[in-house]
């Protein structure tokens, strides 16, 4: 069966999908980690992320990023390409080594590795999508919700 989202205006295409994230989680909205050390940018993305209805938890340090995977489960996580302490890669693997069960949806935001070498190895890290900073709220959207241009 054809997706009738793939043919749906981009507006709507965001409403559609706006509604998912409400509902996502057991109880509650989709729950996304934003794993960002700088503060601006961490903000910028957690207001983003407010306004397409999902809940965010923050961390600003890999360690953190990883306790809070851990203890959470987030829904997606939305990983800085360098963190404190970590890549925002190594992050992606520790996810993908947890229990089978869990398969959260991986996106790496970078200011630094926009090389397309990088956006190859992601993919072995487990990296569902890849975004370079400047991000918008559209391609935030569509890498949370699985549709980006950039498939790995």
């Amino acid at each position: 069966m054809k997706d009738e989202t793939a043919t749906l205006p981009a507006k709507e295409f965001l409403r559609r999908r706006e509604a998912e994230c409400h509902g996502a989680a057991v109880g509650g909205a989709m729950r996304v980690l934003i794993a960002e050390d700088e503060r601006r940018t961490r903000a910028m993305l957690f207001e983003m992320i407010a306004s397409l209805g999902c809940e965010s938890v923050v961390a600003s340090s890999g360690l953190e990023a990883m306790r809070i995977i851990q203890e959470k489960r987030p829904d997606v996580l939305l990983l800085d390409g360098l963190l404190p302490e970590m890549h925002g890669f190594e992050i992606a693997r520790f996810a993908r080594s947890l229990a089978s069960e869990y398969q959260p949806r991986i996106v790496v935001i970078t200011a630094i590795y926009k090389d397309e070498r990088y956006e190859k190895e992601a993919k072995q890290f487990g990296v569902d999508a890849y975004l370079t900073k400047p991000v918008t709220r559209d391609s935030v959207a569509a890498a949370i919700f699985g549709e980006t241009n950039k498939k790995l």
